[in-house]
């Protein structure tokens, strides 16, 4: 809201459509929150205010049209420019609109031209997930990887399929987890086909997005959502608090990838991977599963124990980073007590000899 507020404070073009949104606020405060939460929206004003321009219409208007939809203000005329022939309307859905600037009210949003957002409910064991699929909105390609376009039915009914098995396993055995994706996701958006399996990804300022590859099976998929759920939750946590100096020039050794990575990453993937191994600890319990878990699990688990010893030599963490650490490390030490056959502990530490072996060479730059 502040950093609405300061991009309309200085730009005419912005004040209207900040004050419909306002105006659509007092009409119904929960409504206007939604958007108020919605990614895009984050990452455009948070680009906007970092470099005066993003190259393309504001997204601004599309928020207080979407707002005024949400508030039952029906004759709300909002003033728009279409952005490559599309209007998008946060949360809702795109309407296709060629020509230049024109006036729309949320009464227009419908027709052959309007295509609505996929929302699905999971529900599983009193436990809801509220999911927005976005295959849709222009502003959804801020995540560096191409973005899938419209899903087909077929596809749509697959992939809905694979997260409604997903997040049955989640709720089923990792409950804790579970009930935080609840709280913090609201966004995948599907990435095309051709860019690496399994991929998955989040953008700094989109807390509650991610994108990630439409075709994972539903147990990549649940550990997915927790491990991008772990990196909105710290850069959440970043924009509030300083965990490292942010002039450190070292590279570190992190296990699961083969290039050295700034402090600012190892922490992520310390963070993010220390999740992920309490959801494979899990799913040992399922009876189809277990040795798929166990043998990722041993893996993960001895590449977080290999990266708390990179994290003890980082000389650039704060007192909060130091805290924050410490915390991970009680966490993996719960995790070392996990019992898993010697043959599988045995492979996760030569996995990870192994990459440390053959990883690029660490770097100072500087």
């Amino acid at each position: 809201m502040l950093v609405l507020k300061s991009l309309a404070d200085t730009d005419d073009a912005l004040a209207a459509p900040a004050h419909l949104l306002g105006h659509a606020h007092r009409l119904d405060p929960a409504a206007a929150d939604l958007l108020l939460d919605h990614p895009w929206l984050a990452v455009w004003a948070i680009d906007r205010v970092r470099h005066g321009s993003t190259g393309r219409p504001d997204y601004l208007p599309f928020a207080a049209l979407a707002a005024a939809t949400l508030s039952g203000w029906s004759d709300a005329a909002v003033p728009v420019t279409p952005c490559a022939g599309l209007v998008p309307v946060p949360g809702l859905g795109v309407l296709r609109r060629r020509g230049g600037s024109t006036t729309l009210t949320p009464a227009d949003l419908s027709g052959r031209q309007w295509r609505p957002t996929r929302w699905w409910r999971f529900t599983d064991q009193s436990v809801t997930l509220d999911l927005r699929v976005d295959d849709l909105d222009p502003y959804r390609d801020c995540f560096g990887l191409p973005v899938a376009a419209r899903l087909s039915p077929p596809r749509a009914a697959e992939l809905e399929r694979s997260v409604g098995h997903a997040w049955h396993l989640l709720v089923a055995y990792a409950p804790t987890h579970a009930a935080e994706v609840a709280a913090g996701i609201s966004t995948f958006v599907p990435l095309a086909g051709g860019t690496e399996r399994g991929h998955s990804v989040t953008h700094a300022d989109a807390f509650g997005a991610f994108a990630a590859d439409a075709d994972l099976d539903p147990v990549d998929l649940a550990v997915t959502m927790v491990h991008e759920l772990q990196h909105s939750k710290l850069n959440a946590v970043l924009g509030l608090v300083q965990l490292h100096e942010p002039a450190d020039p070292v590279r570190y050794f992190a296990p699961w990838r083969p290039d050295p990575r700034p402090i600012g990453g190892l922490l992520h993937g310390t963070y993010a991977f220390t999740a992920v191994a309490e959801v494979w600890a899990a799913l040992r319990d399922h009876p189809e599963l277990a040795a798929q878990a166990t043998a990722r699990f041993a893996v993960v688990r001895a590449q977080l124990e290999r990266a708390l010893v990179e994290l003890a030599h980082a000389g650039s963490l704060t007192s909060a980073g130091r805290l924050w650490t410490d915390r991970l490390a009680d966490r993996i030490g719960q995790l070392a007590a996990v019992p898993v056959p010697a043959s599988a502990d045995a492979a996760g530490r030569r996995e990870v000899a192994e990459a440390e072996r053959t990883r690029r060479p660490t770097i100072t730059t500087g």
